[in-house]
């Protein structure tokens, strides 16, 4: 069963002690997870439109935005606009669920950012999800090994991370558990999943014609 506790960065100001080293650690782990990888490889060839929630420091968009010029890109997220993001990403700093989703449909992408969310949660955000014809995500996958693995990396993280890892762990989902909180099969997606010991459970929705 799912656990959500509150993740300690995403209640920390930004300039407190460690979080420019949580931050780092982030970095590094989802580079080691080879989360924006794999979410690259696997954009449609020709997107119309890319958006993200939560986007964090907008180094996914930013990525895209080179292999995609032109195209419509937003961002959601609770964190101000970094200073360093391209000019053509759209940042919408806000709660997502105060938000209408954006009109143009597209990709949509959540990296390390549904498993934030209740069941209840979930299914209220699949209808701002609707719209979009193709969604991809990556999560922590639940389970005994990814814990194991985070508890093995205590020695190199800093505490902050070290908590986070855990509690997004036990946050995380397990095969059909977020397509079935999502309700994809009612609103008309068909999807495919893939689960690893590395730490993730991945996912690509889309809208049937």
């Amino acid at each position: 069963m799912r656990k959500l506790t509150p993740e300690l960065l995403d209640h920390l100001p930004p300039d407190s002690p460690g979080v420019a080293r949580a931050r780092c650690d982030l970095r590094r782990i989802n580079f080691v997870m080879g989360n924006d990888r794999w979410i690259l490889r696997h954009l449609p060839e020709k997107p119309t439109a890319i958006t993200e929630i939560g986007a964090g420091e907008g180094l996914l968009l930013t990525s895209i935005s080179r292999k995609h010029p032109g195209i419509s890109l937003a961002a959601y997220d609770l964190a101000p606009r970094p200073a360093a993001l391209p000019t053509s990403i759209n940042w919408i700093q806000a709660d997502i669920f105060s938000q209408p989703p954006p009109q143009q449909g597209g990709v949509l992408i959540a990296n390390l950012f549904l498993h934030h969310f209740t069941d209840t949660q979930l299914s209220k955000l699949s209808e701002w999800m609707s719209g979009f014809e193709t969604i991809i995500t990556s999560e922590p996958f639940r389970a005994r090994i990814p814990l194991l693995l985070a508890k093995a990396a205590t020695p190199l993280i800093h505490p902050i991370t070290r908590h986070d890892m855990r509690v997004s762990i036990e946050a995380g989902f397990r095969p059909g558990e977020l397509p079935t909180a999502l309700r994809l099969d009612q609103l008309g997606y068909r999807f495919r999943e893939t689960a690893s010991h590395r730490g993730f459970i991945r996912m690509i929705a889309e809208k049937l014609r």
